[in-house]
């Protein structure tokens, strides 16, 4: 395993995990692309910070799981949090909610340049009572 790559993963993460999002930024490239959302570079991570924060400003991030392979880091974390502020549309409900993810990075230079995250957004949706419940009726009953 590739110990400068997954090093400079798990700076970021506890960096996130203390909600340090200028140290977070300073850990990427100045044009990191994050392939899973509009964020870019260094602005990019301090905007994901400050929208992840505002909801959740109590979140920790805890790393699982963490493999290399090459320039490419592998990551599975699971965070906690209590729901404190809006987050989708959804005003905060006090709730503690859970959430996993799975992120693959690639590093270049040192730092952070590319990531995909697989966030379970689905799951923490569920959480804060985003979905209604099913109807006890079948689908295509009259």
């Amino acid at each position: 395993m590739n110990s400068e790559n997954t090093d400079i993963v798990r700076r970021f993460y506890e960096a996130w995990s203390r909600q340090d999002v200028e140290t977070a930024a300073g850990l990427v490239t100045e044009d990191f692309v994050d392939n899973s959302s509009s964020s870019r570079g260094r602005d990019g991570v301090r905007e994901e910070g400050a929208f992840w924060f505002t909801a959740f400003p109590d979140a920790e991030v805890s790393i699982e799981e963490l493999l290399a392979d090459g320039d490419k880091v592998t990551v599975r974390v699971h965070a906690t949090a209590t729901h404190l502020g809006e987050f989708l549309g959804i005003p905060a409900t006090g709730r503690r909610v859970d959430m996993d993810e799975i992120d693959i990075f690639r590093v270049e230079g040192g730092l952070l340049a590319e990531s995909w995250a697989v966030p379970d957004i689905f799951g923490l949706m569920n959480q804060l009572g985003a979905f209604e419940p099913a109807s006890e009726e079948p689908v295509g009953s009259a």
